[in-house]
């Protein structure tokens, strides 16, 4: 047993030695900020060593593992294309073996980060007709891999406008194993939306049917994840540089996934989700809705006062304080409305304890002080059972 724990040791030393050594090489080519995105996916490798010393005989610490490590080689493989054919002209060696590596090795990256879905938290698949999937999605993937790397189709290294490098990808093979290797390919692309699906509806089988522990876990890979694709979609939504950086930004906090991932596995703290995405919830409201008061009153005010401050910057200020003073009955209320919808056990722990505290001003007779207070604890902590002990006069 020790020999085998020492075993899974070096092998998560040298995944960490590997992942280092290819962010190293991918931060000598990469421009700003693109060099972010492989940092981002870092952590993948990173959690999935931790895991492997861990907890070596759950499988999603390999996955994690693979998947990092193959998208790091993916855009090592870009970075070093890029600049070998497109700033050095061609005059380094082997940049169309690079790109044509990099862009097979891109799709079992992704398929392993889906896979891991298929088995978190437990490291065990879902049983029945699920298992029929995990073998299809593992089997269909590998056939994938193969055709993407010998089908008989040009590779592009992109370069600026729109614009990139065409060249026959160098392990094509050709004819009609070629052809074949070719449609399989393109099957897979018009399929990648489907399988990538397949890891989300796993998890949310899988919720449905855990207990309240592997309900926490997931929560912590679903809160990471709703944080992350939130400032994407919106990049997609805005304009400009600042969709630019909130894309990069939402890139970056996938980063928070392994994380997320390794917390919900080794448990630690696992229950403060609920705090988390509690407080999340809280203040992305309270945050929306001052944002839209301040532009509301910003245009209505300067509609108004225009003729006589003569756009001064009035409007703003008032606005300003508008939404300052509006900042903390907005959070009672909105609070208020979380807890009533989604925490009703801690809503109506917090309306029993105001109503103790209501009759405890009251209350003078020491019987009926202790039958409430019994009460109170009994509806708000719900203990197996409770008592009072009350010091007796001095003799």
């Amino acid at each position: 047993m020790d020999e085998y724990a020492q075993l899974n040791r070096i092998v998560a030393a040298l995944v960490v030695i590997a992942i280092v050594v290819l962010l190293a090489f991918n931060a000598l080519w990469s421009e700003w900020p693109f060099v972010l995105i492989p940092i981002a996916v870092s952590p993948l490798a990173f959690v999935g060593a931790l895991l492997i010393a861990r907890v070596p005989r759950n499988v999603v610490g390999w996955l994690l593992a693979a998947s990092g490590l193959l998208f790091a080689g993916s855009f090592a493989g870009n970075s070093y294309a890029w600049v070998a054919l497109v700033s050095e002209g061609g005059r380094w060696p082997g940049g169309e073996l690079a790109a044509a590596i990099a862009a097979a090795l891109f799709t079992p990256a992704l398929s392993f980060a889906v896979l891991m879905l298929l088995f978190f938290p437990s490291g065990r698949g879902l049983g029945g007709r699920w298992t029929w999937v995990e073998r299809f999605f593992v089997a269909f993937v590998a056939v994938l891999v193969v055709a993407n790397f010998l089908k008989d189709a040009p590779v592009e290294v992109p370069v600026t406008n729109g614009q990139s490098i065409v060249f026959a990808n160098p392990f094509a093979a050709h004819g009609l194993f070629g052809q074949l290797m070719t449609a399989l390919g393109h099957l897979g692309d018009s399929w990648s939306v489907p399988l990538v699906l397949i890891g989300p509806l796993s998890l949310f089988v899988r919720y449905r049917r855990s207990d309240s522990i592997e309900r926490h876990q997931i929560k912590w890979l679903a809160y990471a994840g709703t944080v992350s694709l939130a400032l994407i979609v919106a990049s997609n939504l805005t304009g400009g540089d600042l969709s630019n950086w909130l894309w990069v930004i939402g890139a970056c906090l996938l980063g928070l996934l392994p994380i997320s991932i390794a917390v919900a596995i080794l448990r630690y703290r696992l229950y403060d989700i609920d705090v988390l995405i509690r407080r999340t919830v809280i203040y992305a409201s309270v945050s929306a809705m001052l944002l839209a008061t301040y532009v509301a009153v910003v245009a209505l005010l300067e509609l108004i006062l225009a003729p006589v401050t003569g756009g001064s910057g009035v409007a703003v200020a008032i606005s300003t304080l508008a939404v300052v003073a509006l900042f903390q009955p907005l959070r009672r209320r909105i609070q208020s409305a979380v807890d009533h919808r989604f925490y009703r056990a801690k809503y109506d722990a917090d309306r029993t304890v105001d109503a103790f505290a209501a009759r405890l001003r009251e209350q003078v007779d020491l019987a009926e002080l202790r039958s409430d207070l019994l009460a109170a604890v009994g509806e708000t902590l719900r203990p197996a059972s409770a008592s009072v002990w009350l010091r007796g006069p001095k003799q």
